[in-house]
């Protein structure tokens, strides 16, 4: 697995009255240039990047490694810009649609209420109410109406830049770009003050690409055995600067063992069978931010041996709002330990949240080592019903937004891989109903640790739980008990979605012993 570890450079291995900052703040602006005119002559013009390759050479005073590193940059930024516009045309149509629903509804419920109106005396003491219902009713209509056209705007101007192929990226971020029209707001004194961090947004980073047939795996960028930096110049400064800009004593406070392996060679063999010395490639990416310059640096490292299977037992996790819940069940799938972390989310930026999740998550995979047990996780898409945010209410729309479980997917099979630990996916449907009417009472568990006890037996496969009809809650009258176990509790989370609000429910169930 591909690792990225990063390091400050200090005011020993930069220092100011150098050149070392001076070169890095120039090439930067140097690098972002080219990587402009790459764009406009690749993905504007349609020339294709390998016919270019030698003219930049040429004009530019580069070598081969440095333009490679430019139109990787450039590549990596043209897929996200792709992979982006796709995600935004499901989302823009999955809203359009949402949204002509509720039109739809809306409209028919006026109408009705509009012919309730004709037949109801003015003097009625009910007029007035309809009245301002009514009135009400056409203001939220006029509000989702001006708020599809405007989707719809946005969703025809990305259809046709697919089809026509058209890629609009904004080098050093559309928010920027935009805050020169409102300087006061954004309290800039002048527009050169904005301008002058334009520039440098545009011009903070820089890649240095590196390969396995490089010494130290890196022709542009050697780390050595001393923790030396040797940055090589690109050919159009070296008069200015020399050909080398030289860091010492550059140290990475995580990674720095496997960044020392990466350093010693090893022997392999060429396409042509001949004994050859090779490196671990490490790629370098320079970024400029308020303290200063910083190095990241991506490397290979080895993956743990998996060391957790399913034999004794499995872990259930359930994310949720502002906590995470945990259970461990034996083979037979009984519960014999459960607890719940918390995670807060509400009013905190998002690497705080990330942080804060990474050490719920920590902690389970250090338990998951210990008992030498698989994690099982729910396999959960909230794309759709983020659609519908909103229209959802203020409070439901709250949870949702701040779930953040794209990054807990994200943490917990990054850090799983480190910990030798393996993760199972399984069908998210019904744990929650499951876990409420089978388990929550017969063994004590909260609402959600009982989920996560029915998460963690989905994943020995187990048949559906057959539904617990002795309970204090109603049935729906249509329920066929000769359908499956799945369909049954499909039948019942619906129709207990109508009748019990959620707290109602568990304080019903957990009554029920």
């Amino acid at each position: 697995m591909f690792q990225t570890y990063q390091t400050k450079l200090c005011n020993i291995q930069l220092n100011r009255e150098s050149t070392s900052d001076q070169y890095l703040i120039e090439f930067g602006k140097f690098f972002g240039k080219l990587e402009r005119k790459l764009f406009v002559q690749s993905h504007i013009k349609g020339i294709p990047p390998s016919n270019l390759k030698k003219t930049f050479l040429k004009q530019y005073g580069i070598t081969s490694r440095q333009f490679n590193s430019i139109r990787m940059q450039l590549d990596g930024k043209v897929s996200s810009f792709l992979e982006k516009r796709d995600l935004d045309l499901q989302d823009l149509e999955a809203k359009t649609v949402h949204l002509q629903k509720i039109i739809h509804q809306k409209t028919n419920q006026t109408a009705k209420l509009h012919q309730k109106l004709l037949l109801i005396p003015q003097t009625n003491p009910l007029f007035r109410q309809h009245v301002k219902k009514y009135k009400n009713l056409k203001h939220f209509l006029h509000q989702k109406k001006r708020r599809l056209r405007n989707l719809q705007q946005k969703l025809e101007k990305l259809k046709v830049d697919r089809d026509t192929k058209r890629i609009r990226i904004c080098f050093g971020s559309k928010k920027l770009f935009h805050k020169q029209f409102h300087l006061i707001e954004n309290e800039y004194k002048d527009h050169q003050q904005w301008k002058n961090d334009w520039v440098e947004a545009r011009s903070s980073q820089f890649l240095v690409i590196g390969s396995k047939d490089e010494t130290f795996g890196n022709q542009s960028a050697t780390y050595n055995v001393e923790n030396t930096l040797r940055l090589r110049v690109a050919d159009c400064f070296i008069g200015k600067y020399g050909k080398y800009i030289e860091f010492p004593s550059v140290m990475f406070p995580y990674g720095q063992e496997w960044l020392d392996k990466a350093k010693i060679p090893y022997m392999g063999f060429t396409r042509n069978g001949k004994p050859q010395k090779y490196f671990t490639s490490i790629t370098y990416r320079f970024i400029k931010k308020e303290k200063g310059w910083y190095v990241y640096a991506t490397v290979e490292r080895e993956t743990s041996p998996i060391g957790t299977s399913n034999r004794n037992g499995l872990i259930g996790m359930d994310l949720n709002a502002g906590f995470l819940a945990v259970c461990e069940v034996d083979r037979y799938g009984n519960p014999i330990h459960r607890y719940t972390i918390k995670v807060p989310m509400y009013g905190r930026r998002k690497e705080q949240v990330k942080a804060s999740l990474s050490d719920a998550i920590k902690e389970v995979l250090n338990d998951a080592v210990l008992v030498q047990k698989d994690i099982v996780i729910e396999k959960l898409n909230f794309t759709r019903k983020k659609t519908q945010l909103k229209e959802m209410g203020a409070s439901y729309a709250r949870m949702l937004s701040g779930f953040a479980y794209s990054s807990f997917q994200a943490l917990i099979e990054a850090k799983a891989k480190k910990a030798g630990v393996k993760i199972r996916r399984i069908n998210p449907a019904y744990t929650s109903q499951i876990g409420h009417m089978k388990f929550m009472a017969r063994y004590g568990l909260s609402s959600h640790e009982a989920a996560a006890c029915v998460i963690a037996r989905r994943g020995y496969f187990f048949k559906p739980e057959k539904i617990k009809y002795d309970t204090v809650l109603t049935f729906p009258k249509g329920l066929d008990r000769k359908q499956s176990n799945f369909s049954k509790w499909r039948t019942l989370t619906n129709y207990y979605k109508k009748e019990y609000a959620f707290q109602d429910k568990i304080e019903l169930l957990k009554a029920d012993r």
